[in-house]
């Protein structure tokens, strides 16, 4: 079925939906802008999966309340409770948690770690292509959904998209998604995991690659290019973790540490390579979406052109 809907700042949405699975809510939408057609997905149709702890209920209740003036459908994943686990489990490598983060086993990571991976199996269960996952202490600004929807445009750039951070990082501009936001690509490591989008290569790859656990999440999914997939992320952050008023609920008590001669001696080289690989590929990667960007960018006319920088 190809039928044409509409047409919006000289855009065309066509609907072709044959052999599609689920026709309404799978991507079988099609965008033409200036003669690039290209699949186009809404947020409207996207699920956002809350990983949750049964005993949060107050956390639930909040995190709903912050998603009621969006489209976004809720879906709670139940969180793992790290102390509740009978270490050793398969799932998680103590002894190179204990080298590659130098710190001794924290049960709220390993339990948030798990939760991630729930999450994004619950979405590789589905035959949906993006998915939202977040934490529940997350308080959206005004323009998260429309943040989201100019991000989806720019898919081609990332398989996983953080949508919050505790620092702005080291970004490097890729381009303008509309209202003051930007897409980045991160030469430095980038710290939380309170909001990101995912599509279904980046759930694939993490949701089995990051097994055992060897380091908390943020970390792991911050290290995409083991993975084979790419990451990019937004600024300002259209989402945040810092305002939502609730303490964390993974590290309870002071963070320890292993003493320094063992860091010195497993910790900090580990720690040099990976930032040297980080720089490098997504020095690399930006430099490849750059280039595809201004090989796409249409010449001149002299009339207003259209401000979808990924189009």
């Amino acid at each position: 079925m190809l039928a044409e809907t509409n047409l919006r700042n000289d855009c065309s949405f066509q609907r072709n939906c044959s052999g599609s699975k689920n026709s309404d809510q799978s991507p079988c939408w099609i965008k033409t802008c200036r003669g690039v057609s290209r699949p186009f997905f809404s947020s409207s149709l996207m699920l956002a999966y809350v990983i949750n702890m049964d005993s949060a209920t107050d956390r639930w209740m909040a995190v709903q309340k912050a998603f009621e003036g969006t489209h976004l459908k809720l879906h709670r994943v139940s969180g793992v409770d790290g102390y509740a686990l009978k270490l050793p489990i398969p799932e998680y490598d103590e002894a190179l948690y204990n080298r590659r983060h130098g710190r001794p086993t924290s049960p709220g990571h390993v339990g948030c770690y798990l939760s991630h991976v729930r999450a994004m199996k619950a979405f590789l269960a589905t035959d949906e292509p993006y998915a939202l996952i977040v934490e529940d202490d997350l308080t959206l600004l005004p323009d998260f959904e429309s943040t989201i929807e100019a991000a989806l445009e720019c898919a081609s750039h990332w398989n996983i998209l953080r949508l919050t951070g505790l620092s702005q990082g080291t970004p490097a501009k890729v381009a303008s998604l509309g209202r003051g936001y930007s897409l980045c690509i991160g030469l430095g490591r980038l710290k939380g995991t309170g909001a990101y989008l995912i599509d279904r290569k980046g759930a694939e790859a993490l949701s089995t690659g990051m097994i055992p656990m060897f380091l908390p999440i943020d970390h792991a999914i911050d290290r995409e290019w083991v993975h084979g997939i790419k990451a990019a992320y937004v600024l300002p952050f259209p989402a945040s973790q810092v305002d939502s008023g609730f303490r964390s609920s993974i590290q309870i008590g002071r963070s320890l540490k292993l003493s320094n001669a063992r860091r010195w001696m497993t910790t900090y080289p580990y720690q040099a390579y990976n930032e040297i690989s980080r720089l490098l590929f997504r020095s690399w990667h930006y430099l490849r979406a750059k280039s595809a960007l201004a090989s796409h960018r249409p010449k001149p006319t002299g009339k207003k052109e259209l401000t979808e920088a990924c189009v």
